[in-house]
């Protein structure tokens, strides 16, 4: 491809993208969508023309862990920790767990019925179909107000980071057989310790840091940080949130430590802002063509397939059939419009992708991935359609009592 096509080609997918997320807006529907389709048509109009453009390999999972960590990120940046929210915290982490645990294991159990899979790998293959995703989640919950929208950006980044610790240990346990729990409580421990170090640097170096080009090496220290912690078997999405909320929140360090206060300096506001700015704009960038590439590497062949339809249609009705007890076993009183909020999307392709060799059975229907994408976003749409009604006060309230 010449360079000059490749420069349209580039810049015709931002603005497309960007005309999306407005679209996305008036339609209630998410944007991952027109971007998923928009990638299948274009593979099939190439084919059509006897064009064949294969995506190199590595490609989507590289895009996908940079789009994950900026998305969660962004939504860490984006929320603010106030006394007495103690309860509201514990419901979100409370909801996210047993949502990836019950979700992991109903759908695991279909999987060992149906295929015949031993139940760890059966529950391994189940993993990444019962992790909500936040790089869906966060950017639908915009048409959501107050502690609802802080309900589905916390829920979501908890169930990624969850979701990311219990697939590793069980490849762990499939793998070394035996350490899933040592490496689940161990590398959460682990990871609290580092997430905090780090995002005490991070807070000296946003204030302290002089010159034009600063936050960009921030960026991409934070992703050598996450490849180091991923190569380490840790859970690194936990360390990225934990220095969302440490830079978005330091008047909670400098009550809590005096002495931190040689961290921060006057000008630290506004120095974060720009870090803010530069994330959402780096985050819209990445998500736009990991959405758009994955796409365009599905063959749309695969949804001819029954046995597809079959299999994706009974996750999506799984997951959904399991959110509402879910919602009120967390204490979560008003569980509309958040019985919508569980799309799958960016992190259950991820970890689907990173699958041990051989472990999804010949006969599973890998189509079934995308199409669980693509119905669980329409049901949250239509869902959200339906139910999210701004005028009214009481669609703020997810408490289940006082704080």
């Amino acid at each position: 491809m010449s360079t000059e096509y490749a420069l349209i080609g580039i810049s015709a997918a931002v603005l497309l993208s960007y005309w999306y997320s407005h679209l996305a807006r008036i339609l209630k529907l998410p944007a991952v969508i027109f971007l998923l389709v928009t990638g299948i048509v274009l593979r099939e109009v190439l084919h059509r023309q006897g064009i064949e453009a294969p995506l190199p390999p590595g490609l989507l999972p590289l895009l996908g862990t940079i789009g994950l960590i900026m998305i969660v990120l962004e939504g860490a940046l984006d929320l603010d920790l106030h006394p007495g929210r103690r309860s509201f915290l514990l419901r979100t982490f409370g909801s996210a767990a047993l949502g990836v645990a019950l979700c992991t294991a109903v759908i695991g159990a279909a999987v060992h019925a149906v295929f015949g899979l031993a139940w760890l790998p059966a529950m391994l293959l189940a993993t990444p179909f019962g992790v909500i995703s936040s790089a869906v989640a966060i950017p639908s919950a915009e048409v959501l107000q107050g502690e609802v929208r802080e309900f589905v950006v916390y829920e979501s980044s908890w169930s990624d980071i969850l979701g990311v610790m219990l697939f590793n240990a069980l490849v762990v346990a499939a793998v070394e057989n035996g350490g899933a729990v040592s490496n689940f409580i161990g590398g959460g421990l682990t990871v609290l310790v580092l997430g905090s170090v780090i995002g005490l640097v991070m807070i000296w170096l946003v204030s302290h840091l002089e010159g034009h080009v600063k936050f960009l090496p921030l960026i991409f220290a934070l992703l050598m940080v996450y490849g180091g912690a991923k190569a380490l078997h840790l859970s690194p999405l936990l360390i990225v949130l934990i220095l969302g909320l440490m830079l978005n929140n330091p008047q909670v360090l400098l009550r809590r430590f005096p002495r931190l206060q040689r961290f921060y300096s006057a000008h630290y506001d506004a120095e974060l802002d720009k870090l803010k700015h530069l994330t959402a704009e780096a985050t819209f960038l990445v998500r736009t063509f990991f959405f758009f590439m994955l796409g365009y590497n599905t063959d749309l062949a695969t949804f001819a397939n029954w046995q597809t339809w079959a299999a994706a249609v009974t996750v999506v009705l799984l997951i959904f059939g399991l959110r509402w007890p879910v919602l009120r076993l967390s204490g979560v009183a008003q569980t509309r419009p958040l019985l919508w909020a569980s799309p799958r999307g960016l992190i259950t392709v991820l970890l689907f992708y990173s699958l041990p060799e051989g472990l999804v059975p010949a006969e599973f229907p890998r189509g079934a991935l995308i199409l669980v994408v693509l119905l669980s976003c329409a049901v949250m749409a239509a869902g959200l359609r339906r139910d999210v009604m701004p005028t009214r006060p009481t669609e703020t309230t997810v408490a289940g009592g006082e704080e």
